[in-house]
């Protein structure tokens, strides 16, 4: 149970901070960013808090490709399949099928290395707490 909780609340923070940054960049956001958001940074939590030899620039660039990729999924499904619109990058240079594009990739990777670093302060100084008595 407390395995859950502690996912559930990674995604939760996840999904806000998603959404929160798009509100603060776009002016608006769609609730499909906010599950998208959780999902990606319960992968980026996974990644940078793992005990692995990687090194942490190598984490952040698989990072960025792991949201890249989780971005271009999700925009195949609710803009292309579902019809929603809910964003498109067809105008922007170095785009795939309107859905992702270099320039946001490369925002995710300098994006990472903030998210490394509180990955890994969240699960050292919060989540490692937690317990269900």
């Amino acid at each position: 149970m407390v395995h859950f909780i502690r996912k559930f609340m990674i995604f939760l923070i996840g999904g806000f901070g998603y959404y929160g940054l798009e509100i603060i960049y776009r002016g608006y956001s769609h609730w499909t960013m906010f599950l998208t958001g959780g999902f990606a940074f319960l992968c980026l939590f996974l990644l940078f808090t793992a005990n692995c030899p990687l090194p942490y620039w190598t984490r952040c660039i698989t990072g960025a490709m792991i949201v890249t990729s989780i971005e271009f999924f999700v925009g195949i499904i609710v803009n292309k399949w579902l019809g929603w619109q809910v964003w498109d990058y067809s105008r922007l240079p170095h785009n795939l099928l309107g859905q992702i594009c270099l320039s946001y990739s490369i925002i995710w990777l300098f994006l990472c290395i903030p998210i490394g670093y509180f990955s890994r302060l969240l699960n050292q100084k919060v989540l490692s707490r937690i317990t269900i008595s």
